[in-house]
């Protein structure tokens, strides 16, 4: 052992008390074990950036914590043993700018030549960098540079950012290296293999510095002068200012005002008070964060520029997708946030988080759309995360809401004129076992105005942060890759490349767009307490159900969506049913009655409405199941042929209506699985030729009859339109916003006629979509100006419909036409099979 490697161990020891007490370091991920598949009696060497006794000796305390092997100084010129650190770059020496360091690609050598003499052992490089702050720092400031280079700095540097930022201490562990797997040939000259690896290494550091700190940011004033200057921008002022016949000054200082208003003003400073303040707020109200498949962002993050793309439910949704990402070890997105949140004091301290402001709409204002444009390029051109969400505002019904283009147009628009890294778009389902604005979404649903967010209305909500709101979910959906969807959908795309023209395709494939991302985000979706409970309860006559009948009911919902799983990002709880009814009781979703004969659980008041919202979370994923099972409502036994000619009638409105995400081709191979479950489960029967119902006195036919309730609703709402086209005299024809008016007035008297509590059974848009498809599918002629008129196609449709809806509702439906008057006609019945 030379006189260094002595020098070093003991100055190793002297390090260990004071970095015990100084340094509280946080680790990603939070099972590098599991998620990187790291095992303790594997040869594991580290490897890190920059050379530095505290590394170490922090490395060092961490891996004893994980029970990984412990991190230990490498002495030169030996086969460096399992826990040996190797280190890329030494750290800064005055008057002299030797950095790279050439020992470790030495280790590197004789590793992967112990690697193929002893190939039964498991060699492994783990690459390791450990940060000190979150601040990437400016592009021009000399001294925000020396900060935000802290793993980079001398022994005086380390020093005084041990002191002063021994807390905010962050390691992660990257994909280890096998050096036995058959991306490496040992074979090879092991000297050049080592270079390579090297190689390999400093560009991973260096890409995983900016995935975990973000993009250095740029000075305010520069970036309001170089947006203002810049020759999309430039142009659009020339032209406003010949236009209006104001003098360019003044256009060029509305220009200006545009980019203070909209532009984000990020501190490293105010994301690190809101990470605090977040975390005692996010123990007090909810009982945890459930983050799930973020190992493949983490993985992109580093050489391609992410947009996230959430759902949108509530005001906390952009607070936590930040926090989270933050405490998972990548840079906050900078959120695209509406302006109505541009006040005091909330404004600017989501302008320092990262949020940038848009108006809801740039119509006729060129200069504002420009500059809105230019900056948004500009965010996206320097790798900087992007946050918005596609529906526009918050869902009040719990589905998803159609996306608003707007975004993604400009988003594709910024890729065509030339970014430097691939754009890749990230789905994120957020859900939440119960929401603080609850209470105020059942009053808008009722017909109350919806309040504009204001201090005042900021102070309201202390009473609802102080109740419990049990768990939240976070999943990160299947990655879209831009120029990938593009190759698929447009086949000359290329040509618009390095352009500022407008392409005539985008409006109508940013709507594809805009529906697949929205397909992406419900495919990741999370089974809960509140969500499960709420579908079985709102199944029955009067939202109440037995206990041990509700439990037994939830635990075959449980099992039937893992024995036929939606999508492989699809999260389904742990929990048995007896937990999820006691979960939901105690956040106040539902009631439980005492009764000699067998306690009752049960939905009563407002909570009715919000169940329903709860349930419409995860209706895409029973819808299927649920159609299949109406065929059995009025009908005991089915030709397989059957139920997929039904199933392939119904399937384009609920795919538009739910954004399910499988297409045509494949929707037969889901419908043989769903049925083969049911089989499984004795949902049903086969009988000789014919799948058949269970008896009536066994519990499979109950739960048969209430998976079927879970779909009515959406069948009776189609049900309504195709009533209204059969009143229709073959002379005449209807409106299309007629139609669409008639069909909500009959869908809220229908709701009021038999309790329907479903907030979204007569809403306008669903209508709308329904029309879309009605035209699409070819079931209507539409041509604006000439009004709407059924096809012959249409009467098949409205038999189909009828078929698997109830007596009652029938005549529900025609009555209820006849009191609009509207309808004069005769409920018509096809039946699939005589009743047995």
């Amino acid at each position: 052992m030379s006189i260094a490697d002595s020098i070093s161990r003991f100055a190793l020891s002297l390090f260990k008390a004071p970095l015990h007490w100084l340094v509280k370091a946080h680790h990603v991920p939070n099972d590098p074990k599991q998620e990187l598949n790291l095992n303790k009696n594997d040869k594991l060497i580290y490897v890190l950036r920059t050379k530095s006794i505290s590394s170490i000796a922090i490395l060092k305390r961490q891996s004893k914590m994980l029970d990984l092997p412990l991190a230990h100084y490498y002495h030169d010129n030996e086969v460096p043993d399992s826990g040996s650190c190797l280190f890329i770059n030494n750290r800064p020496k005055w008057l002299s700018d030797r950095r790279k360091l050439t020992a470790h690609k030495t280790a590197f050598k004789q590793l992967l030549e112990a690697q193929k003499h002893n190939p039964e052992e498991d060699y492994k490089l783990v690459p390791v960098s450990i940060y000190w702050g979150r601040n990437p720092g400016k592009e021009k400031s000399f001294f925000r540079y020396l900060m935000s280079n802290l793993e980079e700095t001398g022994r005086l540097g380390k020093l005084l950012i041990i002191l002063f930022l021994g807390r905010q201490c962050f390691i992660q562990y990257g994909k280890p290296i096998r050096l036995n797997s058959n991306a490496i040939d040992l074979e090879q000259d092991p000297t050049k293999t080592a270079h390579k690896l090297s190689r390999i290494l400093r560009v991973y550091f260096n890409r995983h510095w900016v995935a975990v700190m973000g993009p250095r940011s740029e000075n305010r004033r520069a970036l309001i002068s170089g947006i203002v200057n810049s020759s999309p921008v430039q142009q659009v002022i020339v032209e406003e200012a010949a236009r209006t016949n104001k003098s360019m000054a003044k256009v060029r200082k509305d220009a200006e005002k545009y980019v203070k208003e909209i532009a984000a003003n990020y501190s490293p400073r105010t994301v690190r008070f809101l990470s605090n303040s977040l975390t005692r707020l996010w123990n007090k109200i909810y009982s945890g964060i459930e983050v799930n498949n973020i190992k493949q962002v983490r993985e992109l993050a580093q050489d391609h520029e992410l947009i996230y793309v959430p759902c949108h439910r509530s005001h906390t949704d952009y607070l936590l997708l930040s926090y989270q990402l933050y405490h998972e070890g990548l840079a906050p997105p900078h959120i695209a946030a509406g302006i109505n949140l541009n006040f005091w004091p909330i404004g600017p301290i989501l302008r320092k988080g990262g949020a940038f402001f848009l108006r809801r709409t740039f119509k006729g204002n060129k200069v504002y759309t420009a500059v809105f444009n230019e900056y948004l390029y500009r965010l996206l051109n320097k790798g900087t995360p992007v946050e918005y969400f596609q529906e526009g505002g918050r869902s009040r019904t719990g589905r998803l809401l159609s996306p608003k283009t707007g975004m993604l147009g400009m988003t594709v628009q910024g890729m065509l004129r030339g970014v430097r890294k691939p754009i890749i778009f990230i789905p994120v389902y957020i859900g939440y076992e119960k929401m603080f604005e609850g209470k105020s979404y059942v009053g808008e649903l009722r017909g109350q105005a919806k309040k504009q967010e204001s201090f005042g209305q900021l102070l309201g909500v202390r009473k609802a942060l102080k109740r419990f709101y049990g768990k939240v979910y976070l999943n990160f959906g299947e990655p879209l890759r831009l120029t990938d969807y593009l190759d698929e959908r447009v086949a000359d795309w290329r040509q618009y490349q390095n352009s500022e023209q407008k392409p005539d395709w985008l409006n109508q494939q940013m709507l594809h767009l805009g529906d697949e991302i929205n397909r992406r985000i419900n495919a990741c979706v999370s089974i809960n307490s509140v969500s499960l409970v709420s579908m079985a309860l709102l199944g029955t006559p009067r939202q109440a159900m037995d206990k041990g009948e509700l439990i037994t009911q939830l635990d075959a919902l449980l099992a039937f969506a893992k024995a036929a799983p939606y999508s492989r990002y699809t999260n389904i709880c742990e929990e048995s049913g007896k937990d999820l009814v006691e979960t939901t009781i105690k956040l106040g979703m539902a009631y439980e009655t005492s009764d000699p004969a067998g306690n009752v659980i049960s939905i009563e008041g407002d909570e009715r409405v919000l169940s329903t919202y709860y349930s419409n979370n995860i209706l895409h994923l029973f819808a299927i199941p649920s159609l299949i099972a109406s065929l059995f409502q009025r009908h005991n036994h089915i030709a397989k042929e059957k139920i997929f000619e039904y199933i392939e009638t119904f399937y384009p409105f609920l795919q538009k209506e739910l954004y399910i995400h499988w297409n045509r081709e494949t929707l037969k191979d889901r419908v043989n699985t769903l049925l083969k479950t049911m089989l499984d489960q004795g949902l049903l029967n086969m009988g000789s030729k014919n799948y058949c119902v269970p008896h009536s006195d066994t519990p499979q036919w109950i739960r048969l009859m209430s998976l079927a309730e879970v779909i009515q609703p959406a069948l009776q709402r189609y049900a309504i339109s195709l009533t209204l086209l059969e009143s229709i005299d073959e002379n005449t024809s209807i409106r299309r916003v007629e139609l669409e008016q008639e069909s909500q007035k009959l869908a809220q008297r229908i709701s009021a006629l038999y309790g329907i509590n479903a907030p979204e059974f007569s809403d306008k848009n669903l209508f709308k979509n329904q029309i879309k498809v009605l035209k699409e599918e070819g079931y209507i002629h539409h041509r604006e100006g000439y009004g709407i008129k059924p096809t012959d196609k249409s009467d098949e449709l409205y038999r189909k419909i009828l078929n698997v809806l109830s007596i009652p509702v029938q005549q529900g439906l025609q009555l209820a036409a006849r009191s609009l008057k509207t309808s004069k006609t005769e409920v018509k019945k096809e039946p699939l099979q005589e009743n047995q």
